[in-house]
């Protein structure tokens, strides 16, 4: 071997191995960081990784964000009137709730007598969330506004979360439903229709949970409550003369009559009882002493004429 030859082997191996190192190092740094943008930062598709969750057969699901464009709201109020007449008021009252495409669901008024004047009377009506407003500026014009309530519920993270279920709930029956086309003895039969009942069951209750929750959003009920105009009336002014002595002369005659009739009436038939048995036995009290007086006049008579002697 030359000397040129054993001077540029050795030359060319370390270049080699040179080589082989900075691939290695440049190649482990691509792979274990972040790319890197013109200005050095770590750019966003590889800092935060889509989330993704397992299922039962071993598959991989992505989860994104639920994204909710509307919002549920349920609201209520709750209105005071004085009214003159509660009847009139009902009657007006039945008519908005129609005029704005909704009912009444309770109506319990209090109308006449005295007693009119202390109590109250309720009326709930239901309208369409959108005719909410609408209806309060009719009522209020029925009579004296002396409370207004409306309130307002959010139920906008419960709607989807039932919406959700729902559907994971309907996907759960569909593969339950295949399983059961599938298993091959009784006991896998059993099983999975139990399974399936099951799952049936939670679907149903689901989406009982989401009508009732649509009604309530659909619907805004309006309970009203009807109070009566006080009647006050003026102090009368006492009578004097003659005549008003005469006039409350006769009232108290005929008021002691009213009494003394009252009582009599009341005492007739103790009387009449008393009667009925007082009577034989004062007939025979007296029955009786006469028949001792006629014994015992014969011997008082001799004894008499014996002294006079």
């Amino acid at each position: 071997m030359s000397l040129l030859t054993r001077t540029l082997l050795p030359l060319a191996l370390a270049c080699a191995l040179l080589g082989g190192c900075s691939g290695s190092t440049a190649g482990s740094s691509a792979a274990g960081e972040p790319a890197a943008g013109s200005n050095g930062k770590v750019t966003d598709s590889g800092a935060l990784p889509a989330q993704t969750t397992e299922t039962k057969t071993g598959g991989v699901v992505p989860q994104s964000p639920v994204i909710i464009d509307t919002k549920e709201i349920i609201r209520s109020a709750t209105m005071t009137l004085v009214v003159p007449d509660e009847n009139q008021a009902a009657t007006r009252l039945r008519a908005i709730a129609t005029g704005h495409g909704g009912v009444v669901t309770t109506e319990n008024v209090v109308s006449g007598g005295e007693k009119s004047y202390y109590a109250t009377s309720t009326i709930v009506l239901s309208v369409p969330a959108d005719q909410l407003d609408g209806a309060l500026t009719d009522i209020a014009a029925i009579g004296e506004v002396t409370l207004r309530t409306i309130e307002s519920s959010d139920v906008t993270a419960q709607v989807a979360d039932v919406d959700s279920r729902i559907k994971t709930m309907r996907e759960s029956v569909a593969r339950m439903q295949e399983l059961l086309t599938r298993a091959g003895s009784v006991a896998e039969i059993a099983q999975v229709e139990s399974e399936l009942t099951a799952r049936e069951s939670n679907l149903e209750s689901l989406l009982a949970q989401q009508k009732a929750l649509a009604q309530r959003v659909a619907q805004s009920p309006i309970t009203v409550t009807l109070t009566r105009v006080a009647i006050v009336e003026p102090t009368p002014v006492p009578e004097t003369g003659f005549f008003a002595g005469l006039k409350t002369g006769w009232h108290a005659l005929k008021v002691f009559g009213a009494g003394f009739l009252t009582v009599l009436g009341t005492l007739l038939p103790f009387l009449v009882l008393m009667a009925l048995i007082g009577a034989p036995v004062f007939w025979l009290v007296r029955r009786r002493t006469a028949a001792q007086t006629k014994a015992a006049a014969p011997s008082s008579a001799p004894s008499g004429s014996t002294t006079a002697e």
